[in-house]
C-alpha cells in the first residue's frame, strides 16, 4: 500500500478512483466501518517555509489506533512541489525558484473526503539577476520591413535570464537614422533605408545587441506578437473548426496558405460544429499597438479548388480599445475565382490597433453553389503604401 500511495501522490484523479474502489470493498474491510475521530491525525499545521534554492522539507505525524496510516495521502496544488508520504513522514521536494517574488501553495493530507488537512508552503523570492542575453525577433532582425509599421520592441525582444531584476532597455539608432523613429521602445518605420538599432540593458551588465532593419517599399506588415480571436465558440470551446492539424485563427499569420482559419457557415453544421443562422461571423486582430494601414492582403486556402469554401466578401472595422469599432469599409468583394494568387485590396487609410473582419458574403448567399459547410481563410495581413 505504501508504494501505491507514493505513486499517486500528486494525482487527484487516481486518488478519487481509489476512494471509489475502497467504497466497493467496505463490506469486507473492518477498518472501513471504524468511526474516524475528529483528531484523526496529529501533525503541526504550521506552514512550511523554505528559501528560493529549494530542497527537501519533512514533517512527522502520528494517528490514533483506529486510524490506518497507510490510507493517508498527500497531494500538492503546484508543480514546483513534489509531495509524498514515507511511513509516517510527509516529504515535500521543492524545486529551485527563479521567480523574483515569494510564491505560495498548499499541500493537503487526506484520509477520506471528510478528513482533510491543508498546510501552506511558502518559498522565498529568488534574487534578481543581471541581464545575460538579449534575443532579437528573427522575423524582424535583418529582414525587409514595409513603411509605416510600428513595433513595441519591449514586447518582442526577450531578456534573459527570466529572473533578471531590471529588464528595461535603451535604444540608439545608427545607420540611416531617418529611416526609423523610436521613442520609449516604440519603433516606427518612416522611410526607405537600412537602420541599425543598438539595444542595451540598463542594469549595468553591459549587455548589448544590434537590431538591423531594412526599410523598403510597401511590404505587408510583420505579424509577430499579433493575436486573433473569432466571434463564435463552438461546443468544444474552440472558436474555430478543427481540420486535421489546422483550422486555427493564428494559422492566418504563418505565411502558409495551406494552413487556414476554418469557420462553419451561418445556418450550417460540420463535424458537430454549428453556427446559428443569425450569427455574424468575424475575427478580431490585435496588432499590439496602433498601426496606420491603407490596404489588406487576403489568400484563400490553397490545396482545395472549391470556391464554395472561400469567403466572397468582407466588411472591415477598426478600434483602439478592442470594444468600440468604427467602420473602415463595408461590403468589400473578395475575388474568389482562383486560390493561387495573393489578393491585395486598397481601403481608406486608417490608424487602429484592432481590426475586425466581418464575413458578409459567400457562395450560398451570392448565387453560387450551396455545397460545403465551412469557409476557410489562408492568410490575412495589412500594410501601407
Amino acid at each position: 500500500m505504501k508504494h501505491i500511495r507514493n505513486f499517486i501522490q500528486n494525482n487527484l484523479f487516481f486518488l478519487m478512483c481509489l476512494f471509489v474502489a475502497s467504497s466497493f470493498s467496505s463490506c469486507s474491510n473492518d477498518d472501513d466501518t471504524t468511526i474516524v475521530p475528529d483528531n484523526w491525525i496529529n501533525i503541526s499545521n504550521e506552514g512550511f517555509t523554505i528559501g528560493y534554492e529549494g530542497g527537501l522539507l519533512t514533517r512527522d505525524f502520528t494517528v490514533p489506533e483506529e486510524v490506518n496510516s497507510e490510507r493517508i495521502y498527500v497531494i500538492s496544488e503546484s508543480n514546483w512541489i513534489r509531495a509524498s508520504i514515507e511511513n509516517t513522514t510527509v516529504n515535500l521536494k521543492i524545486t529551485e525558484s527563479t521567480v523574483t517574488q515569494e510564491r505560495n501553495s498548499i499541500v493537503t493530507l487526506i484520509y477520506d473526503e471528510a478528513h482533510r488537512l491543508d498546510i501552506s508552503v511558502t518559498q522565498g523570492a529568488a534574487p534578481a539577476a543581471k541581464v545575460s542575453e538579449l534575443l532579437l525577433p528573427a522575423s524582424l532582425h535583418n529582414q525587409t520591413v514595409g513603411l509605416g509599421q510600428v513595433f513595441d520592441l519591449a514586447s518582442l525582444i526577450e531578456v534573459l535570464p527570466e529572473n533578471a531584476g531590471n529588464k528595461t532597455l535603451s535604444y540608439t539608432v545608427e545607420g540611416d537614422k531617418d529611416a526609423v523613429s523610436i521613442e520609449n521602445g516604440i519603433l516606427k518605420i518612416e522611410k526607405e533605408g537600412t537602420a541599425t538599432i543598438k539595444v542595451a540593458a540598463t542594469d549595468g551588465s553591459g549587455v548589448t545587441t544590434d537590431l538591423k532593419i531594412i526599410c523598403s517599399g510597401t511590404e505587408p506588415f510583420i505579424r509577430d506578437g499579433w493575436s486573433v480571436a473569432t466571434s463564435i465558440k463552438y461546443s468544444n470551446g474552440n472558436g474555430y473548426v478543427t481540420d486535421g492539424s489546422t483550422g486555427k485563427p493564428e494559422d492566418m499569420f504563418d505565411g502558409d496558405a495551406s494552413t487556414f482559419l476554418s469557420l462553419v457557415k451561418p445556418g450550417k453544421s460540420y463535424s458537430g460544429y454549428t453556427t446559428p443562422a443569425d450569427h455574424q461571423l468575424y475575427f478580431i486582430i490585435d496588432m499590439g499597438t496602433e498601426q496606420s494601414f491603407n490596404y489588406f492582403t487576403w489568400a484563400h486556402r490553397v490545396g482545395n479548388n472549391s470556391d464554395y469554401l472561400r469567403v466572397w466578401g468582407v466588411s472591415i472595422d477598426g478600434s483602439n480599445n478592442g470594444e468600440d469599432f468604427t467602420e473602415i469599409q463595408s461590403n468589400i468583394d473578395i475575388p474568389y475565382a482562383n486560390n493561387t494568387d495573393e489578393i491585395k485590396i486598397e481601403i481608406p487609410e486608417s490608424t487602429y490597433r484592432y481590426i475586425k473582419v466581418k464575413l458578409v458574403k459567400w457562395s450560398d448567399i451570392a448565387g453560387g453553389s450551396k455545397s460545403g459547410s465551412s469557409m476557410q481563410i489562408g492568410e490575412f495581413n495589412v500594410g501601407k503604401k
